[in-house]
């Protein structure tokens, strides 16, 4: 055996290994891994090992950058070991003053990062002030510190019977802002 054949062979174990080696990891982690029910952010949580605290109707508050309270509340939250500070929420509730009015969000679930103050919410989600406006979509997130609401999915908003359908959302609060983002049709209603 020549010494470029010895040299071929041992680089063609070398990959033999590599490649079973990787095949294994991947084997590994599926495993150790469970699709979430209901199409839940389309990510993966570890199984009920992994579970280091699940809380029953939690209510977490704080303040944002203007020092107003907000509070995120939901039916269950669950929070795994490897994520101290994020809990995947059940039904949430996001409630905020944005100047002198309240405004709520809610959807099926959801994920509320507890460090960084930042909401996101899946399914059926309805963002609503007190009074007449109200929009819906499928995926939002809210950014508590920042007082930004954002999406890029579908929205349908209803104020005084006019209609508005966009492809993506932007809320600012410190400007008092509406930022429709895409395609938008407006149909405005002639109030008597």
């Amino acid at each position: 055996m020549t010494y470029s054949k010895f040299i071929k062979t041992i680089k063609f174990i070398f990959v033999g290994i590599s490649i079973v080696m990787l095949v294994l990891i991947v084997i590994n982690n599926r495993q150790n891994q469970v699709k979430i029910p209901k199409n839940k952010f389309n990510s993966y949580q570890r199984f009920d090992s992994s579970v280091s605290q699940v809380l029953v109707e939690p209510v977490f508050v704080g303040l944002n950058r203007k020092e107003k309270p907000f509070k995120v509340s939901a039916t269950k939250a669950t929070r795994y070991k490897e994520s101290s500070d994020t809990f995947y929420l059940e039904n949430p509730v996001g409630e905020i003053s944005f100047g002198k009015d309240k405004y709520f969000l809610s959807g099926k679930d959801g994920i509320y990062e507890k460090d960084i103050q930042k909401l996101k919410i899946n399914g059926d989600v309805k963002f609503k002030n007190q009074n007449d406006m109200s929009f819906s979509t499928t995926e939002v997130f809210f950014d508590f510190k920042d007082q930004i609401l954002f999406g890029d999915k579908t929205v349908h908003g209803i104020k005084n019977n006019s209609t508005i359908t966009s492809q993506g959302i932007k809320v600012y609060n410190k400007e008092n802002k509406i930022i429709f983002t895409g395609k938008t049709k407006l149909l405005l209603a002639n109030e008597k």
